[in-house]
């Protein structure tokens, strides 16, 4: 049986604010990320074909195996009609579809519960047809696998689908206007808008501007538009990392007519799968400025064996001229990486920019959706400006991310790391700090729960 810990590891998710546990299959599990994340709880009442039955016994058990490791009843919700589903961010089916039951007859809940960034943690049977069946909706990542006599554990990572590219292109050519340009590569697509002789180059996925921004455009546009500089999206339309040749003779395209040399700056700007196309796709324009967050070097499983995360993308090819990001972006002037130390992945990524180029900003207990920590704080656009303007200093960086102390996502991280490295007592002071600042039921529970282990 796989650990608790290890799952927790494999979820690689920086918030939890909702579980859903069908039919109270991991309590265990629930309980951790209730104590780490201050997760909701949904105990999901289901026969064997998907349909919802009252909780029986056994599962009232669960109730009472939560509470009674702190987890109160407010936090605890039975559901038991399609209508009470909510979106959840972990969604967990242990001992029940996939191992015990069909897959298939989970199909409706997970078509409404599961969100572009939810996990499924399950066990799996051989020979059940669960993996065709996960693949439809995301990367398997398969932490012990199925025999004859036991089943296997997998987490998968829903990922976003593929967005209908005609409403896009009507906004994108409305953007761009008479001076700018729009350019449909079919799975990926070009947006260019004039303004100043900087040029910010921006990577971006379709279906998260699209659902998940209520101005519907790409990765920083706000922001760019805001210091009047001229932008460059490229969209991608699903996760492909942009390994697409299409996208590649379009950056040749561009180099080669001197699109780029019209500029008195050019800045390739990108977070996760956005930071590994900006660090790659810089050799374009060369002695060009990088501003990565959360850095990703090459999904070449030959080069990174240790990055489980994006599985799916494993077929893509990550040769040629643009393929190895860490490579590909020594030819730019100054390449900044921000990322969490504690995210091995992303520093295991970090690792590989050796480049007299590169400087490493260390954002430590920000989670791997560190600019969403980093905008959140009020201080992502400050950051981004000064690398952009090459004004960014370590005393100016650093003095900037001491906002993380009042950090909520970074004041439950220290603590949580000081009970995983066994120091309850700075784990104490920290829940202390919290408290006489704020009322936080979170700390209030933490600090309870120090005191009586």
């Amino acid at each position: 049986m796989v650990e608790t810990k290890t799952i927790l590891q494999a979820l690689d998710l920086d918030e939890v604010g909702r579980i859903a546990d069908i039919n109270g299959g991991t309590p265990d599990l629930a309980i951790a990320l209730h104590n780490r994340f201050g997760s909701k709880i949904d105990v999901i009442c289901l026969d064997s074909e998907g349909g919802y039955i009252e909780p029986d016994k056994d599962i009232r058990k669960y109730t009472k195996k939560l509470q009674k490791a702190g987890v109160e009843k407010s936090a605890i919700r039975f559901v038991t009609k399609q209508r009470m589903l909510k979106s959840y961010d972990v969604v967990t089916t242990v001992g029940n579809f996939g191992s015990r039951y069909k897959i298939k007859h989970i199909k409706r809940l997970f078509d409404k519960a599961l969100h572009p960034l939810s996990r499924v943690v399950i066990d799996i049977k051989k020979g059940s047809g669960s993996y065709p069946f996960l693949n439809d909706y995301g990367g398997c990542n398969t932490l012990s696998a199925p025999t004859r006599d036991s089943t296997g554990m997998v987490v998968m990572s829903v990922e976003p689908v593929s967005e209908p590219a005609g409403e896009w292109s009507a906004i994108a050519k409305k953007l761009a206007g008479k001076k700018g340009f729009f350019t449909d590569c079919g799975e990926h697509s070009f947006l260019y808008i004039p303004r100043g002789d900087t040029l910010v180059v921006t990577f971006d996925n379709l279906d998260i501007a699209m659902t998940k921004r209520d101005d519907r455009r790409p990765w920083g546009f706000a922001f760019i538009e805001s210091e009047n500089w001229s932008m460059l999206g490229v969209m991608a339309n699903g996760w492909t990392w942009f390994r697409d040749g299409a996208v590649t003779d379009e950056f040749n395209r561009l180099r080669d007519s001197g699109f780029f040399d019209q500029f008195k700056r050019v800045v390739f700007y990108g977070a996760s799968m956005g930071g590994y196309g900006a660090a790659a796709y810089s050799a374009a324009a060369k002695g060009s400025t990088v501003f990565v967050i959360s850095p990703q070097s090459t999904l070449d499983k030959e080069i990174v064996p240790w990055e489980m995360r994006y599985k799916k993308v494993w077929g893509r090819d990550f040769s040629g001229e643009y393929g190895d990001a860490s490579i590909s972006s020594q030819s730019a002037a100054d390449v900044h990486l921000m990322y969490d130390p504690y995210v091995a992945p992303d520093t295991g990524h970090a690792k590989r920019f050796t480049g007299e180029n590169v400087t490493h900003w260390r954002c430590p207990l920000l989670g791997h959706r560190l600019g969403s920590s980093l905008q959140q704080m009020g201080i992502l656009q400050e950051i981004a400006r000064k690398s952009i303007l090459g004004e960014l200093d370590q005393l100016t960086f650093y003095k900037l991310l001491r906002k993380r102390h009042e950090f909520p996502r970074y004041q439950r991280e220290l603590a949580n790391l000081a009970l995983d490295r066994g120091r309850p007592e700075l784990a104490r002071r920290v829940c202390r700090f919290v408290l006489a600042q704020r009322k936080d039921r979170f700390f209030q529970k933490m600090l309870a729960r120090i005191a009586n282990d």
